[in-house]
């Protein structure tokens, strides 16, 4: 399984770029990477070279929006989201995305959310929307607010879907304490969440890759 198999992908979002990258002929697991503010569809490929999980298939879409402070990059939301239908109109690509690889796959592929700093906050929140169409999620420098929660109206559910969270301590742009938060919310509503911090600042060091892989392959 590879790009071509996924033509459905450019015609059901023909306004979104994406890059594919392919690990093995089978695909037994897919993961859909979000990439942080000011990034592109390119900015997450290193993370799945890192990570080199066996017969995976990586999908990497580009967020809707032009970082406007920044002439090169891209934004999941158009500035700050002014209303919940503008986060519900961005996770509702997401959402179009994993349909999709459901419809297509059944429940022969596992599927995971992967994002990064403003992708990895879309990730937890689109995968507690969809927890019983997805296997995990990997957040990386993001954070979920009880704000969030109430917003998109997040319900906790006897579901233990499973989540890893990556948050670097001498992160000066998202606070390791929210990813700390993070990790408290996602239990109360119902996750099964492992938290691991590292010696860095806003950034996906090399010893997450490990961990990653592991994370996956459980």
């Amino acid at each position: 399984m590879s790009e071509q198999d996924y033509p459905d992908l450019r015609s059901k979002l023909p306004d979104t770029e994406f890059q594919f990258k392919q690990f093995g002929e089978k695909c037994e697991t897919i993961v859909i990477g979000l990439h942080g503010w000011t990034g592109d569809e390119h900015s997450l490929i290193p993370v799945s070279i890192g990570v080199r999980l066996p017969n995976s298939l990586w999908i990497f879409p580009r967020a809707p929006f032009k970082a406007r402070q920044i002439p090169k990059g891209y934004s999941w939301f158009d500035n700050k989201p002014k209303s919940v239908d503008e986060v519900l109109d961005t996770i509702s690509l997401l959402e179009t995305i994993v349909d999709l690889i459901r419809r297509k796959e059944k429940d022969d592929v596992r599927i995971y959310l992967l994002g990064f700093s403003q992708g990895a906050t879309l990730s937890v929140g689109t995968g507690l929307l969809m927890r019983h169409k997805i296997n995990g999620i990997v957040s990386i420098a993001g954070f979920l607010s009880r704000k969030n929660v109430q917003m998109l109206n997040i319900e906790p559910v006897k579901f233990n879907l499973p989540m890893l969270i990556l948050h670097g301590t001498k992160d000066e742009i998202v606070p390791v304490e929210r990813g700390i938060e993070s990790m408290k919310i996602c239990k109360e509503l119902g996750c099964e969440v492992v938290m691991k911090t590292y010696d860095e600042k806003h950034k996906i060091p090399v010893t997450a890759m490990k961990i990653i892989k592991e994370f996956m392959v459980k």
